[in-house]
């Protein structure tokens, strides 16, 4: 009898560490969309590409009735990704390209007339590079609303990690506004499986900058630890002076530098560039020459 007392002992102790490995180990991922890598990739599974550049486009303009739904995908069209993926190349990287819709879900946008993918979409392929190519290095790009998802993916996932996370214009206004009726949604079908309410994105991270001042960042706005290099380009001012207001960036042009959650700005960078809020993402423009240039002398941090 004692013999089976302890196999039932050790069989109850494993259903308890099981019990307590955590709520990632429970939540089904029944959510993801299939992932599109492998399809949208046409690499042979022998030869990966060094480097991914997974791009977010942002909202559908102001004034635009039908966002989040008509927001779409314009980085790719537009050439903004491939202009960042060439400085890969450039390096002698294999590097591919896949670009996303400012939107939880994937979605036809009415503007576009596309079917366009969301975020679900983003985290479903970097999941998938990162188990099926662990040797390739992850480059998250954001413009404007896009890059509140970017940074919600380090948030999301503070185990991933990133060599660069590059930012045009990121701009937090609006943006719980159009995406809370499709988290609700999202929350009541599958519950929470981050551990962080990304529907709530702006003004939500208390940084002590000094033992006597703390101020409160957008997620946009922070490089998490995830990060390893961090490029932000903020488009022109309409001001004459530079403005330190911390939280909502209005809806011209991104006004606050990106920190780390120590008040550091280890690894970040910070250019103000000649165009306007839409004049960055442009292939040729002074933002994405600025944005080249630095990848090209910092290379891959590891």
């Amino acid at each position: 009898m004692k013999k089976y007392a302890w196999l039932a002992l050790i069989g109850f102790l494993g259903a308890l560490l099981a019990a307590c490995s955590g709520p990632q180990a429970t939540v089904p991922r029944g959510y993801e969309p299939p992932p599109r890598v492998r399809s949208a990739a046409g690499i042979a599974p022998q030869s990966p590409p060094e480097v991914v550049v997974f791009a977010v486009s942002g909202r559908c303009g102001v004034p635009c009735d039908t966002a989040p739904d008509g927001n779409y995908d314009y980085l790719g069209p537009r050439g903004t990704a491939e202009a960042v993926a060439q400085a890969f190349r450039d390096l002698g990287k294999r590097t591919l390209t896949l670009t996303y819709s400012a939107h939880l879900f994937n979605h036809t946008s009415p503007i576009s007339g596309r079917y366009e993918y969301g975020f679900l979409q983003l985290e479903a392929d970097v999941r998938w590079v990162r188990q099926n190519w662990p040797g390739t290095r992850l480059v998250l790009l954001g413009h404007s609303h896009g890059t509140n998802w970017t940074h919600d993916l380090l948030r999301a996932h503070p185990d991933w990690r990133f060599a660069y996370l590059i930012d045009l214009d990121g701009i937090c206004a609006l943006w719980e506004g159009d995406n809370q009726p499709y988290f609700d949604r999202f929350y009541r079908t599958y519950g929470n499986p981050w551990g962080v309410d990304l529907s709530r994105s702006c003004d939500v991270e208390p940084i002590k900058k000094h033992w006597w001042w703390t101020s409160y960042y957008s997620a946009k706005d922070v490089a998490y630890p995830g990060a390893i290099y961090n490029l932000e380009v903020q488009s022109a001012r309409l001001l004459a002076a530079r403005v330190e207001i911390q939280g909502n960036t209005s809806l011209v042009f991104d006004y606050t530098d990106n920190v780390r959650l120590d008040a550091s700005r280890t690894g970040i960078w910070t250019h103000v560039a000649k165009e306007d809020h839409s004049g960055i993402t442009y292939p040729g423009s002074d933002a994405l020459a600025w944005v080249t240039r630095q990848i090209r002398y910092l290379g891959l941090p590891y």
